[in-house]
């Protein structure tokens, strides 16, 4: 992604694409307003997320590596259910259309970050 310092204030970075986005804002129809406005929670959310997540340390004794969806639910204690509707976790690896894997120490953090709330 090019970035483009376009902003009046130094040091505060707009990408090109959030560029043209805002400036599609500008000309979209206020009936679909709406669901751009929860597509652009969504990506919020994600951003904050990856935020939340703790850098992997050079202690973890385990090379990460990608488990299916049954290995995952059984490390989470979670059902397949839950874990397909939840696209946005840090620890979800999109390989292509339809093929999801999950990071096993993208799991280990996340869990460990849950248990210390």
């Amino acid at each position: 992604m090019d970035v483009l310092d376009l902003s009046p204030r130094p040091g505060r970075i707009v990408t090109r694409d959030l560029d043209h986005l805002l400036a599609a804002l500008d000309e979209l129809p206020a009936d679909q307003l709406p669901e751009v406005i929860g597509a652009l929670e969504a990506a919020k959310a994600r951003a904050w997320a990856r935020l939340s997540v703790v850098p992997p340390t050079a202690s973890e004794s385990e090379p990460d590596h990608l488990l299916g969806i049954e290995e995952a639910t059984e490390r989470l204690g979670v059902t397949a259910d839950w874990l397909r509707r939840r696209r946005t976790l840090p620890f979800v690896v999109k390989l292509s259309e339809g093929v999801v894997r999950y990071s096993a120490a993208g799991i280990a953090r996340f869990i460990a970050e849950h248990k210390a709330r």
